[in-house]
């Protein structure tokens, strides 16, 4: 369930072949890509490819390495490859030295409806300085990325229905998100009844450390709303936030990688997984790494028993189509083992293991490692976790600064 990197999706190139024969490709692409495609042959989590021939694609793609003559352009033709299996974090990223990279403009968007809505604008960003407000609807979105430095003109639709157009400098603000990427604060709605809301934006290394502080000082609560709407991933340090409302230790999620796939030979039952013996506390990259490398490949991961820490008020998690990796992982678990109500809308769908995997020459491989399964046996990859209050959320309640998702959420966790 980790997400060491943000993701970023390159279009496929297609380009009609003659049947004579291809020119010599640039060396050096030719060592990349073979470099490249045996890495993906090797630690890919699914020894059987999801179904597909990962030979035959190779050989596909080997034969069209005379159209990479840049680094863009491998680019291109390597993620096009890695796009046929179908999976989320599988995608090479070209060394940002080359100018390959295509970059965002300072600002966060969210698709909402067939509307690609401003819903953030970076402070220092020249999208800022230009204009770019919360609410604006894009109505050239391929116009987002592009080269670091270089000036994109946007099409805008201001909250008024004004339209107007922006010249915006590409810049690189994705990275690192926003601290803290953990906050919380407690509202007195009415004599002895407090409500607490948790935002928690990504669950890495230190997440356990600050769940631990924010459930100390929500204690009191009555009713609990945790926010996972802007959750990029993270680790398994989420499950310390779980543990404060599932009571006794309890199996929550198995993380399982090729090593112990391959030798098993079909898929995991929930006898295999019950075998397992239980991991608990692993909240670092380094300690979810290492027991799934104690574990031959595979580990169980289990919340814990805090006894008289367990929250006693209602809980609700606030989900969205921006919520992926970890945070889709969160929202599992806390259905399945707190029990509960997910509200919001559908989550990304984006849900695996990965690692970063140096490439030559600065080049850098996401690469799915492990899959991520139900302890009885689920296959909970890359499919989006449903809410079971489903809400929809347009472009003028961004414009209005509504937010019907916290509405519900307070209606449904406030004392009658």
């Amino acid at each position: 369930m980790t997400l060491r990197t943000l993701a970023i999706t390159f279009a496929g190139l297609s380009i009609l072949c003659s049947p004579a024969r291809a020119a010599e490709p640039p060396r050096a692409y030719g060592a990349l890509f073979e470099e490249l495609w045996k890495a993906v042959d090797e630690r890919f989590y699914d020894p059987g490819f999801h179904g597909r021939n990962w030979t035959a694609i190779g050989a596909r793609y080997r034969a069209r390495l005379g159209e990479a003559q840049d680094d863009a352009g491998f680019a291109r033709l390597a993620n096009g490859m890695l796009d046929e299996l179908d999976v989320s974090h599988l995608y090479l990223m070209p060394p940002a030295a080359s100018g390959a990279r295509g970059v965002g403009i300072g600002a966060l968007t969210e698709r909402i409806g067939k509307d690609e809505v401003v819903v953030g604008v970076v402070p220092l960003s020249d999208a800022q300085r230009r204009g770019l407000r919360v609410g604006d609807r894009i109505a050239n979105p391929e116009g987002l990325r592009g080269g670091l430095g270089q000036p994109t003109t946007l099409q805008v639709v201001g909250c008024d229905g004004a339209r107007r157009t922006l010249v915006i400098r590409h810049e690189s603000a994705a990275w690192p998100l926003r601290h803290p990427g953990f906050e919380w604060r407690r509202i007195t709605v009415r004599p002895g009844v407090k409500l607490g809301y948790i935002r928690a934006d990504r669950f890495d290394d230190g997440a356990a450390a600050l769940a631990d502080q924010a459930m100390a000082d929500l204690a009191d609560t009555q009713g609990l709303v945790i926010d996972v709407r802007s959750n990029t991933g993270g680790n398994m340090s989420g499950l310390r936030l779980v543990s404060y409302f599932s009571g006794e230790s309890r199996p929550a999620v198995a993380l399982l990688g090729r090593s112990y796939l391959a030798p098993l030979g079909r898929p995991a039952t929930a006898a295999d997984l019950a075998r397992l013996p239980p991991v608990r506390g692993a909240y670092t990259t380094e300690a979810v790494v290492g027991a799934i490398k104690a574990g031959q490949g595979a580990a169980v991961f289990h919340s814990e028993d805090l006894g008289a820490k367990r929250y006693k008020g209602s809980v609700v998690v606030v989900t969205s189509t921006e919520t992926a990796s970890a945070g889709e992982g969160f929202a599992i678990m806390m259905r399945e083992l707190a029990g509960a109500k997910l509200i919001g809308r559908p989550t990304a769908g984006y849900l695996l293991s990965s690692d970063v995997i140096p490439l030559t020459g600065g080049w850098r491989l996401t690469l799915p490692v492990d899959g991520v399964w139900a302890p009885d046996g689920r296959d909970y990859a890359d499919k989006p976790v449903q809410p079971d209050v489903h809400l929809t959320r347009t472009a003028a309640d961004v414009c209005r600064a509504d937010d019907p998702d916290l509405a519900k959420a307070v209606e449904l966790v406030t004392p009658p």
